[in-house]
C-alpha cells in the first residue's frame, strides 16, 4: 500500500512539474512583451513554447492521432469548453493529449516502482487532476473577462460619443485592451470580415463567453438595432450595474470564504490521517483492506467524504445572476 501511494505522489509531481513549467514560459514571455509593446516600434510576436522543435513535433504526433478518432457530440461539446478556457485544441486533440500524458505518467511509476497498482493509480489521478485543471482554467478566464467587460464597455460608450461606429469601436477594443476580451473581440472582428453578420457574430461570442454580464450586453445591442436609441447611454447603465455586480461577488466570496476553507480543511483531514499513518506502519490497514466488511466501511467513507465536500461546495456557491 504505501509503495503504491508512493508511486502516485511520483508520477503526480512529474506532471506536475511539467506543467508549472509550460505555465512559467509561456507567461513569462507574453508578460514581458505586454509590458515592453508600448514602447517599442514593431512588435513581435512572445516566444511561446511552440517555438522549440521537440513542442511542434508533439503537436504535430497529437493532431494526427486525433484526426483518427470520430466527431461526435462529446467532442463538440469538448470543443466549446476549450474555448472558453482559451486553449487552441480541439476536443479529440485534448482527449490524446490527456490519454498521452496519463499513460506516460503510468509508465514512469511502474518503471520506477514495478507496481501495477499504483501505476493505473497514477493514470486516474492524473486524469482527473488534468479535467479540473481545465475547469478552473474556464472559470479564471471568464472571472477575468467579467472583471474587464466594464472598462470594455466604457470605451465602446465613449468611442461612440466620438463619432466611432459599434464595430470600429469593437475593433478598438480588440487593438487596445488586454486577453482575453481584446481575444475574443477580435474574433468577432475575424467573423464580421468573413462575411457574418453582426448580430450572428455576437451571439456567437456569446455563446463562448456564456456569461450572463455580457448575454446582458448582447442583448442590449441587439435590440437597439432593432428599435434604435442613445446606444452609449445603455452602455453606461449596464456597465454600472456589471460593477454593482462584481462588487456583490466580491462580498460574496468574502463571507463564505470560511465555509469554503472548511470543506478544504475537512475533506483533506482524512487523506493527509491516512498517509501518516501507513508512513508509520504500512500494514496498518491490512486487515480493513483484506475483508469484504472493511472495503465496504472504506468505500461508504469516500463516498460520505466527496458528497459532504459538494454539499457544502453547493452551499457557499451563491450566484448573483
Amino acid at each position: 500500500m504505501l509503495i503504491s501511494l508512493v508511486a502516485v505522489l511520483c508520477g503526480f509531481s512529474v506532471v506536475l512539474m511539467l506543467f508549472l513549467l509550460r505555465t512559467y514560459l509561456a507567461r513569462y514571455h507574453i508578460n514581458l512583451f505586454h509590458a515592453l509593446r508600448f514602447y517599442t516600434e514593431k512588435e513581435p510576436p512572445p516566444q511561446t513554447l511552440m517555438d522549440y522543435k521537440v513542442v511542434k513535433w508533439t503537436v504535430a504526433i497529437v493532431k494526427k492521432l486525433a484526426a483518427l478518432l470520430p466527431q461526435t457530440s462529446f467532442f463538440t461539446k469538448l470543443n466549446g469548453t476549450l474555448r472558453r478556457a482559451g486553449l487552441p485544441l480541439l476536443g479529440s486533440e485534448f482527449v490524446v493529449a490527456v490519454v498521452l500524458t496519463s499513460t506516460l505518467g503510468g509508465l514512469i511509476v511502474l518503471a520506477i516502482t514495478l507496481n501495477k497498482a499504483g501505476a493505473v493509480m497514477t493514470v486516474v489521478a492524473i486524469i482527473l487532476a488534468e479535467c479540473f485543471l481545465l475547469r478552473r482554467m474556464v472559470i479564471r478566464r471568464k472571472n477575468l473577462f467579467v472583471n474587464q467587460l466594464s472598462d470594455c464597455l466604457t470605451t465602446v460608450a465613449n468611442s461612440l460619443r466620438a463619432g466611432f461606429s459599434f464595430v470600429q469601436a469593437m475593433d478598438l477594443v480588440s487593438k487596445e485592451m488586454e486577453p482575453p476580451i481584446s481575444d475574443e473581440f477580435a474574433h468577432v472582428m475575424r467573423d464580421i470580415s468573413y462575411g457574418m453578420q453582426l448580430d450572428e457574430a455576437l451571439e456567437d461570442m456569446d455563446k463562448r463567453v456564456d456569461s450572463s454580464d455580457f448575454h446582458l450586453v448582447v442583448t442590449a445591442v441587439l435590440i437597439q438595432r432593432e428599435i434604435g436609441g442613445n446606444l452609449a447611454h445603455v452602455l453606461d447603465s449596464i456597465s454600472q450595474t456589471i460593477q454593482e455586480r462584481i462588487r456583490m461577488r466580491r462580498e460574496i466570496l468574502t463571507l463564505t470564504s470560511q465555509g469554503r476553507m472548511s470543506a478544504w480543511a475537512v475533506s483533506g483531514l482524512p487523506i493527509f490521517i491516512t498517509c501518516a499513518m501507513l508512513l508509520i506502519d504500512e500494514h496498518h490497514f491490512d486487515n480493513l483492506l483484506e475483508s469484504q466488511l472493511g472495503m465496504i466501511i472504506l468505500g461508504v467513507a469516500v463516498f460520505m467524504a466527496i458528497a459532504g465536500f459538494v454539499v457544502v461546495q453547493k452551499i457557499v456557491a451563491i450566484k448573483v445572476e
